[in-house]
């Protein structure tokens, strides 16, 4: 692993352990985490995470994603 493989994993890691304690936006999150552009956190974490920044919050937390299907059609 390069330092900056090790640099980037442990951003990364911070940044998931914020996301299941906190309610702080993903944006704020991800830029305090060293990350300038949204969408290459978005991506990376995704990487290395299995999945994205959001449904990592969901899943760590127990939410349910809400169920669209269920909403009656007008």
């Amino acid at each position: 692993m390069t330092p900056y493989q090790f640099l980037l994993k442990t951003r990364l890691h911070r940044a998931a352990v914020r996301l299941r304690m906190s309610d702080e936006p993903i944006s704020t999150i991800a830029f305090e985490a060293g990350f300038n552009d949204l969408s290459t956190f978005n991506r990376r974490f995704r990487r290395v995470m299995g999945e994205a920044p959001g449904a990592y919050r969901l899943r760590q937390r127990g939410d349910k994603a809400p169920n669209t299907s269920a909403v009656p059609a007008l």
